[in-house]
């Protein structure tokens, strides 16, 4: 028999879109799934489009997330991975889409790979219609390619997003799935998480996506405070003197986040990690203490004042 692939899909306020996810699930040409969709407190009656489904097809399940359990995507996904069925799982945001072969190729691929623990595939983002595609996240050509993803998630770059995956569920299970504290970056965060406990992965070599991010429209470049606490918690896990790419990300964003967006509440914060993890120096922080007083008073916009001089001593690595 076939084996079950459970869809995980946390879900708020998505009464606009969520009926287009749902219809993507229902057009997969491989039959043996279940959809779990957890819902985080919605308002806007999202469960009157959801339970149309519901009627239509068993296989989707409906849950709401546990009081108990703290708000976000993370909570849900954990909690849809606990009342999973299925041996593998994907992971659907409710505002994405899967191609009809999705689930398919997806499975295929893996039962014909089954030495590694979980497999990557290709996935576009677009705006507004799939036929607006904005980019892809390619293959990665690489010898070791758990090595290279893992790296690349050391530095902050992103080779696959949280659909990109098809699980087996018990390595989830053994990684105790997402971290519940964080709201945002979360995937790369269980993606490294996962790496750096050695499990494996593979990527598919289709020539086309199977799945696709919808990009939401930014209105201000700078990031949001919800954002960088969910930095901060990443650094608190993975920031080590002995990995220089995660060394090299968290120098990076505490460059801008203290010195370009100025989110100085958070300077105690980010100086005493760098410091306890021996990638700071007292040196250092007064360094930067004053390249914030230059950028706070603009004195960095003038010239022979010395700026130049801290910042690179500061970045001096």
């Amino acid at each position: 028999m076939d084996p079950v692939i459970s869809i995980i899909i946390p879900t708020y306020n998505r009464i606009d879109l969520i009926n287009q996810t749902l219809d993507s699930v229902l057009a997969q040409t491989y039959s043996n799934w279940q959809c779990v969709i957890i819902d985080d407190g919605s308002t806007d009656k999202s469960i009157d489009v959801i339970q149309k489904y519901l009627d239509l097809d068993s296989r989707f399940l409906y849950l709401s997330r546990p009081t108990y359990k703290e708000k976000g995507p993370s909570s849900c996904r954990n909690y849809g991975i606990e009342n999973s069925t299925g041996d593998y799982i994907i992971f659907l945001d409710s505002d994405d889409l899967l191609a009809p072969t999705c689930l398919e190729n997806r499975i295929k691929f893996a039962l014909q790979n089954l030495e590694y623990d979980f497999w990557i595939f290709k996935m576009a983002a677009f705006k507004n219609s799939v036929e607006n595609i904005e980019f892809v996240y390619e293959n990665i050509n690489a010898v070791d390619e758990s090595l290279f993803c893992k790296k690349e998630f050391m530095k902050g770059v992103n080779p696959f997003v949280v659909t990109g995956p098809l699980w087996k569920k018990s390595i989830l299970l053994e990684s105790t799935g997402f971290n519940e504290q964080m709201t945002m970056i979360e995937d790369p965060e269980l993606h490294l998480r996962i790496l750096k406990k050695g499990y494996k992965l593979k990527f598919a070599n289709f020539e086309n996506p199977d799945s696709f991010y919808r990009q939401r429209l930014v209105k201000n470049e700078k990031r949001s405070e919800k954002e960088v606490k969910n930095n901060y918690t990443f650094f608190k896990i993975h920031l080590d003197r002995r990995e220089p790419n995660t060394v090299f990300y968290f120098r990076k964003m505490f460059n801008i986040l203290m010195f370009e967006e100025l989110y100085l509440n958070y300077f105690f914060s980010f100086s005493f990690l760098g410091f306890k993890r021996n990638i700071f120096t007292i040196k250092n922080i007064f360094y930067s203490v004053i390249i914030i007083f230059y950028n706070i008073t603009r004195l960095s916009n003038l010239k022979g004042l010395g700026y130049n001089y801290f910042k690179t001593e500061f970045n001096n690595f």
